[in-house]
């Protein structure tokens, strides 16, 4: 105050600290108040974590119980135990006795991708969140899910230890389960398995957390390995060979044996007989390249390719209608094919005879990229042209994975001149995230010149209007003559 305050103005200061020192001390009770209530939770926890270690106890205990029942059920444990005359016994040659420990187990797969892998951590901090967590997939009647912390922090809180590690498959279960877990990392195509696989046995309870690197906060020491996938801090992933088109890919394979207290045993003579794997796909394959019995002739480009026509009339009705229904094809038994190479055509034959997808996968790994994307496109072209819908779909499915900026025109177009409609909703969300990108180069401009049908649906993407259900055949009609040239560009 002013030495020339009036006393009125002093008395008005006094009132106005009086109430603020009220409003202090109604702050501290509040304050002491949250206090006890702090040390009563506290305290609460504490009960709690006895409570669970005493369940934790007498679960060990009834499984003990179980197991005396079990031997007891057996007549190998009791007061009661029958008296066995060794003596009497006949030789059992030439027989076994197989305990089925594992007829209840069930394996899953599970594939989680985490494509913006580089932005997780951003995202995290949005969402003030310490670690990012898949959905759930159930294998069996359990469900679990996959956690990934970027810091190698804490995964999950139970029992008072603080589980830490930086991918781990997080354990729901309230019974007691049985796991053997693989946790394999995807680079260049393939899957590569991370650590050591895991076999633990999950109590109930509380969710607990599984992974190559996870570990008890009070527990860790120098001789466990380092925390991080293949031991890489999360800086050091996104430049690692892991992270391929900033898309980090796990796949969790996983056993599970639920809490079942039978054991399925048997009492047989021992076998003799052993069934071997089976060979069809090698015994159509051979035959194939050997040409035994062929019957119809493919002119591929002036390359000449024997086939049989059982086979063809059995996998494409394409085919069927050629060969059986008085086409020319049918008398002469010669088919000219112009419009594919005959690499592709003799891959589509080798599918169309063993109806393995795996081997066109190894195939397409070892090629180099630009190789790789036009056997695949010629692959979607030919499955289309013949009616196989699996290849077909196979195709479709590895053209989403071969997206890019200089490649996406290429790839719409032929979406489109198919009816790959998925393939087609891929391509236009890549062209509006990477709109600036796309929109500079050449094969924009000229898929807006010679294709106006696609150009019209990629505006209408754009702009978030549905695109009407237009039939890819009509570009002939708004197209003229120019439909075979553009197939050509399109493949």
């Amino acid at each position: 105050m002013l030495p020339n305050s009036t006393a009125e103005e002093i008395r008005a200061a006094i009132e106005t600290k009086k109430h603020e020192i009220e409003a202090q001390r109604a702050r501290l009770r509040r304050a002491q108040e949250e206090v006890s209530q702090a040390q009563e939770r506290q305290r609460l926890r504490r009960e709690l974590d006895d409570h669970v270690r005493q369940l934790e106890e007498h679960s060990d205990c009834l499984q003990e119980e179980w197991f005396l029942r079990w031997e007891i059920d057996r007549d190998e444990d009791g007061p009661h135990l029958p008296n066995i005359r060794t003596e009497s016994r006949a030789a059992s040659t030439n027989t076994m006795e197989t305990e089925h420990f594992a007829h209840c187990v069930t394996k899953g797969e599970f594939v989680w991708e985490m494509a913006g892998f580089s932005w997780l951590e951003s995202m995290l901090q949005q969402r003030d969140l310490p670690c990012w967590s898949s959905g759930s997939f159930a294998v069996g009647e359990e469900e679990f899910h996959l956690r990934y912390h970027p810091q190698g922090g804490v995964l999950w809180k139970s029992t008072g230890d603080r589980q830490q590690g930086s991918l781990a498959l997080i354990c729901t279960s309230g019974s007691r389960v049985a796991l053997r877990l693989r946790l394999l990392l995807k680079t260049s195509g393939a899957f590569v398995q991370w650590g050591d696989t895991i076999q633990a046995c999950h109590t109930g309870g509380l969710p607990r957390a599984y992974g190559p690197d996870v570990h008890e906060e009070r527990s860790w020491h120098s001789g466990l390995p380092p925390v991080g996938i293949f031991g890489l801090s999360h800086k050091q992933l996104l430049q690692s060979e892991w992270v391929q088109n900033d898309c980090l890919t796990v796949k969790c394979i996983l056993e599970v044996r639920p809490d079942n207290r039978g054991v399925s045993s048997t009492f047989t003579p021992r076998p003799t007989v052993e069934v071997p794997a089976p060979t069809m796909g090698c015994d159509l394959q051979a035959l194939w390249e050997t040409g035994t019995c062929s019957d119809v002739q493919f002119v591929v480009q002036g390359e000449v390719v024997n086939a049989h026509s059982q086979v063809l009339c059995a996998r494409s009705p394409v085919f069927a209608a050629q060969l059986t229904s008085g086409m020319k094809e049918s008398v002469s038994k010669v088919i000219e094919v112009d419009d594919c190479e005959p690499a592709a055509f003799k891959s589509f034959l080798h599918f169309l005879y063993t109806d393995n997808l795996e081997e066109l996968s190894s195939v397409k790994s070892k090629e180099k990229d630009s190789s790789r994307l036009s056997q695949v496109q010629a692959l979607l072209a030919v499955s289309h042209k013949y009616h196989v819908l699996r290849l077909q779909r196979w195709c479709e499915l590895q053209l989403c994975k071969e997206i890019t900026a200089s490649g996406v025109c290429s790839i719409l177009c032929q979406a489109h001149l198919h009816q790959a409609t998925e393939l087609e909703k891929a391509c236009h969300t890549f062209i509006k995230d990477n709109m600036s990108e796309v929109v500079k180069l050449p094969a924009y401009a000229n898929m807006v010149r010679a294709w106006p049908e696609v150009s019209l649906k990629v505006n209408l993407f754009l702009a978030g209007v549905r695109e009407p259900a237009v039939d890819a055949s009509q570009d002939s009609n708004v197209l003229g003559q120019t439909g075979k040239r553009k197939r050509e560009e399109a493949e």
